[in-house]
Parts: C-alpha cells; sequence; structure tokens
C-alpha cells in the first residue's frame, strides 16, 4: 500500500540534476542516516545495499569467524545465510508456539564456548522477547543481535526494537513497510560497533578489514527520506486491517490468533494465525481447497519446515562442498541437525496461515470476508480436497529437472513440447507464485524471477 508522489519525484530529481548518484556530503544519504537514527531513538545509523547486505558484515563487525556459532531461530534463514558468509555455525534455537517468535529458554540451552550472538528476529512485526534475551546474552558475555526487516517503530516495553541488542537491521525492499525498492540500514548505539560495521560496508581502494562495496545510492535515500514521514500513517492503516482480520478469526475455534507479548506494541506486517483443524475434523487439505474456492489470498506453511531441514543448511557445501564452516578444523562442535532440533517450530510452521498485513482498508476487508467465507465452507464438509492440477503437475516437473526457471522460460518449455500451447508471463507467474505454499512438492523464490523446487516429503 506504499504511496509514492510529488516529494519523491521532487527528491530524485535534485539527486538527477546533482550529477551525483553516491553518497556525498550534506547529501541525501547523510539525511537519511540522520532522520532514521532520530526515528529510532539510535545514536548511529548505518545504510546498506540491502538488510542481508548489512547481515552479511555484522559477523565480522562483532568478531565472530571460524570456529564461532551464532544462536538463530528457524524460521526464517536470513541469518543462518549470513553465518555462512562468515564461516560461522548457526545454532538453530526454538520458537513460542503462540506467537512463533524465538523461546528465550531454548536460546539459553544453544549457549557453549563457542557461541558469541544470539539473533533474534521480530517476525512479521511482533517484538520477541528481547529483555529476557538481553539478559541472557549479557550473562553469558555475549551480544545479542536483533532483525527488525519486519518491524519498523515496533516497540517492547517502552523501547523501540533496534534498541535492546548491540545492532538492529530493517530493511527496505518494495515489501517492507518503509520501501526504497532495495536497500537497509543498521542502528546502534556502540561507537565501536558503528566503526567497525562502517568499515565493512565500503573499503574504497584499500580495505583494513575483510569488507565489501555494500552501499545504499542517494537514489534509494531520496526515497527513504520522502517514505519515513509517512511510515506512521500506512502502520495505523495497517494497524485497522490487523485489526479485521483478528475478527474473522476470533470466533473460529480451530484457527488460533497470533499472540503479542505483553508489553509489545506491533508493526503490523504479514498477519498470521495457527491452523488447529484437529479440533472440528478439518484437515489441512480441505482448509487449503476452502481459501482458494473462497478466493482468500492466504498462503498456507510458510517454508514448511525449519531452517535446519533444508538441504542448504544441512549440507556443508557453501564452501564448494569443503565441508566448512561445519567441519571447519577450527570448530570444535558438532552438527547434527535431526528431525526434533526444534519440536515447536516443526509443529508450528506447517500450521501457519498468513497474507499481507500492509493493505488499505478496502483490501482488508475483502480479505476478511474471504476467510470468513472459506471457515464456513470448511465447516460445512463440502470442500473438494485440493489437488494438482495438470500444468501445475507439469510445472513441478520441469523445474525439478531443469533447476530454477523463471515463468518465460517454463513456457517456452511447455510451447517447445507442445505445439500450438501458450500462455502469457502473468498467468505462468501465478500459477509458480500459488506453488510456493503447496505440499509436499513446492516451488520457492530462487533469485530475481527464478523458482526452485523442493520435495518435502
Amino acid at each position: 500500500m506504499p504511496k509514492f508522489g510529488k516529494e519523491e519525484i521532487r527528491n530524485l530529481t535534485k539527486v538527477i540534476e546533482s550529477g551525483c548518484f553516491c553518497d556525498k556530503r550534506g547529501g541525501f544519504m547523510d539525511q537519511f542516516r540522520a532522520d532514521f537514527a532520530r526515528e529510532l531513538h539510535a545514536k548511529h545509523a548505518v545504510a546498506g545495499g540491502a538488510a542481508m547486505l548489512l547481515m552479511h558484515a555484522i559477523p565480522g563487525a562483532i568478531g565472530a569467524g571460524a570456529g564461532d556459532e551464532i544462536i538463530c531461530d528457524p524460521v526464517v534463514q536470513f541469518h543462518g545465510i549470513a553465518c555462512l558468509h562468515n564461516n560461522v555455525v548457526p545454532v538453530w534455537a526454538d520458537v513460542r508456539p503462540d506467537n512463533f517468535l524465538m523461546d528465550p529458554a531454548s536460546a539459553e540451552k544453544r549457549i557453549t564456548k563457542r557461541t558469541k550472538a544470539i539473533w533474534v528476529t521480530h517476525l512479521w512485526g511482533f517484538p520477541a522477547e528481547v529483555d529476557k534475551l538481553k539478559k541472557i546474552a549479557d550473562k553469558h558475555g555475549i551480544i545479542l543481535l536483533e532483525d527488525c526487516a519486519h518491524a519498523l517503530t515496533a516497540s517492547y516495553k517502552g523501547k523501540l526494537v533496534g534498541n535492546w541488542g548491540a545492532i538492529g537491521t530493517f530493511s527496505f525492499n518494495m515489501g517492507k513497510q518503509l520501501p526504497t525498492g532495495e536497500g537497509g540500514m543498521a542502528i546502534t548505539n556502540d561507537d565501536r560497533l558503528f566503526a567497525e560495521l562502517n568499515r565493512r560496508i565500503i573499503f574504497g581502494e584499500s580495505p583494513e578489514v575483510l569488507s565489501s562495496n555494500y552501499r545504499m545510492t542517494e537514489l534509494q535515500a531520496a526515497v527513504g527520506v520522502a517514505q519515513l514521514k509517512k511510515v506512521p500513517g500506512y502502520l495505523k492503516e495497517y494497524r485497522q486491517v490487523r485489526g479485521i482480520l483478528d475478527e474473522a478469526v476470533a470466533d473460529c475455534s480451530w484457527l488460533d490468533q497470533r499472540k503479542p507479548v505483553p508489553g509489545s506494541v506491533v508493526a503490523p506486517y504479514i498477519w498470521s494465525a495457527l491452523f488447529r483443524g484437529e479440533r472440528k475434523g478439518i484437515t489441512q487439505p480441505v482448509f487449503h481447497a476452502a481459501l482458494r474456492q473462497a478466493g482468500a489470498h492466504i498462503w498456507f506453511g510458510f517454508t514448511q519446515r525449519p531452517a535446519y531441514m533444508y538441504d542448504f543448511f544441512r549440507n556443508p557445501n557453501a564452501y564448494g562442498n569443503k565441508g566448512c564452516p561445519y567441519n571447519c578444523h577450527l570448530y570444535t562442535g558438532k552438527v547434527d541437525w535431526k528431525e526434533g532440533l526444534c519440536p515447536v517450530a516443526e509443529e508450528v510452521i506447517p500450521r501457519i496461515i498468513s497474507t499481507s498485513n500492509m493493505v488499505g482498508l478496502a483490501k482488508g476487508r475483502a480479505e476478511a470476508r474471504a476467510l470468513g467465507e472459506a471457515i464456513r465452507l470448511a465447516e460445512s464438509g463440502n470442500v473438494k480436497p485440493l489437488e494438482y492440477a495438470p500444468l501445475e503437475k507439469e510445472v513441478l516437473a520441469i523445474v525439478k529437472a531443469r533447476g530454477p526457471l523463471d515463468p518465460m522460460e517454463v513456457i517456452a518449455i511447455i510451447e517447445k513440447k507442445k505445439k500450438g500451447w501458450h500462455t502469457d508471463e502473468h498467468y505462468m507467474f501465478g500459477i509458480m507464485e500459488g506453488l510456493r505454499d503447496r505440499f509436499p512438492y513446492k516451488l520457492s523464490h530462487a533469485g530475481p524471477r527464478k523458482f526452485a523446487y523442493h520435495d518435502l516429503t
């Protein structure tokens, strides 16, 4: 629902007319960093080309590397990927069953002499129990890191998230609460970490430490300066939409509303609930089919399973199948990620239903009506379970055989096999997007426009 207009155009025009699109003294980058730090009540802000790039730089900034561990939650995969980029072993803590946020007790059990940090996600705008996590981190002499990509201006017990830990990161891609196309920002109140992170974002001609060029541009910052002013208005509407969607499932005994931790101010991003159809004798395929029949744009199962159950994390192939970081000679731990490692996450993730919370009131009301109709249909017992259509099966088989493909590549393959067959890119994209929340055979995003195949049997 972001709105772009005259101020963004005016700012972009200034950048273009200046002839300098990179960071410059007194430019939009300086203003964006200053404005963001002020709005987030932080001492420092570091801008990057993406939040993920900032996360790549963070382990090095805190002194983590080969032989070390960072505790992550298994619902999202970003921190685990950032760990592997630094030859650090991600260690997975379980989550709470009522809100899918990191369980502090589980995190503390995972701490070893190799642990450098706890990296917590404020998943979909709900603040995690960062007071408990900070206390645990301080007790063990490690660092708390916060992923606030979904939680711009969310707060917990009166403090904005991102300020509880040593570093907090925020994302500005087009699906976030402050969209600039791409981009991200890290905040910190620690002068040393500010300097360490900064010198890993850009090294100029010769680096002081292992670093890269993870820079934002003046063009992104120009949009960000204007968008930051609009975030309070966006969130006001998103909170109303969250209330409408919660109301749609309030009387449903087999869909549990997600529960924020007491003391939280939620910054709605993705709305979600938990499917408990066994209470009513309703199976997942039946409700999935009911959602489609009702026209609800609801995803089912998110990633379907925790990060550590995907081959990418399970197999030590991040460095050309050489075994690192799990078999690094400096690592004294053991990676043994069997089923049951995080039992709550394994049980909860396939049950999550979710939809975008960042929509206008009209769209939110329409989605709530469709969700209510899906509940009614599922309870009626007259819904045919969802099955893979012939074209869906064909698309799955093609992507499985050929590797990550975009919609036009799939169309070209089918057209070559079936003379006279044709469809457009938009239709195929819809089919491939729809296969992202399917089980047991699904697709996932695999870079720009491409989709990859997964067999989750």
